[in-house]
């Protein structure tokens, strides 16, 4: 029980594919069960049942993918067999079977000795995959914050460096940060390191320059209250005028207050900065001038 599959493109030189098909054991044929089943990967079509034919034949061959998982006697449930392959270039064949002559070929008398073996074979695939996992680039954390790593390698298991076992790592303090994945369909493990160094506050929270003098004239220059480094906090920013009237409010500022119908004269503020990274808050005060024309 042998037969090939015209694949619908060819196969790229050193790309990977994950490739897998599910076989039972039917009821019907009460004969020979055996393990050595495979795929094997080709450029061009592997005869499987005249060896009178020319051409490459099936024991010629050795399957890139193998069960591993011992004699299929299963009649009820689906055996699923998969593996990766690496590609040497333009295959277009797979070939699924045994590639073993009998006395090569693990077997188990499985009632009346047909001499012969039968399987169902059903959804076979075969895609370009990667394990490849990736924890982002060594990075920086900041006093109060947290990171959350996630390899996101779907059907994994994951081996942390503390031996815990979970699909995301919370990162509270600076260190070194590995994880080693295992993906059991596949029988292939990857892994990544993160090194996580602590932030000063020069960088966690880096220093406002506020000013002091706008001139609102729509010249585009100095025309906004602008606020440098005000994308790192989330910013409450309160204008008085002279008597103490308040004139401007908002609650998340981005570097936007002109007043352009406001009387040349100073005015005061208060702001508020709140640190997106680690919530850290820090309020100033200060005389703003406001210069027309």
């Amino acid at each position: 029980m042998n037969y090939s599959i015209l694949l619908k493109i060819k196969l790229i030189n050193k790309k990977k594919y994950c490739s897998s098909f599910f076989t039972i054991l039917p009821t019907l044929f009460n004969g020979i069960a055996i393990e050595n089943l495979g795929i094997f990967f080709s450029k061009v079509y592997i005869n499987t049942y005249n060896p009178q034919m020319p051409g490459k034949y099936l024991l010629d061959s050795i399957p890139q993918v193998v069960n591993k998982k011992g004699i299929i006697l299963d009649t009820v449930n689906w055996t699923n067999i998969s593996g990766i392959y690496e590609a040497k270039g333009d295959e277009e064949f797979i070939t699924i079977g045994n590639f073993n002559d009998d006395s090569h070929t693990n077997w188990l008398q499985d009632g009346n000795n047909l001499g012969v073996s039968y399987y169902l074979i059903d959804d076979v695939s075969v895609c370009e995959c990667s394990f490849d996992i990736n924890l982002g680039e060594d990075t920086t954390l900041c006093e109060g914050e947290t990171i959350i790593l996630n390899p996101n390698l779907p059907n994994a298991t994951y081996t942390w460096q503390d031996s815990s076992h979970t699909a995301t790592y919370e990162v509270k303090q600076p260190g070194t940060y590995w994880v080693r994945a295992y993906v059991a369909d596949y029988d292939v493990y990857s892994s990544d390191t993160i090194v996580i160094t602590q932030g000063d506050d020069s960088f966690c929270n880096p220093p406002l320059t506020i000013p002091n003098v706008i001139t609102p004239n729509g010249d585009g220059a100095n025309d906004n209250f602008v606020i440098q480094n005000a994308e790192s906090y989330t910013i409450t920013l309160q204008i008085y005028n002279r008597w103490g009237r308040l004139i401007y409010e908002n609650t998340n500022y981005q570097n936007d207050f002109s007043c352009k119908t406001c009387a040349a004269g100073v005015y005061y503020y208060v702001l508020k900065a709140k640190s997106k990274r680690n919530g850290r808050e820090k309020e100033y005060k200060g005389s703003l001038t406001i210069v027309n024309g």
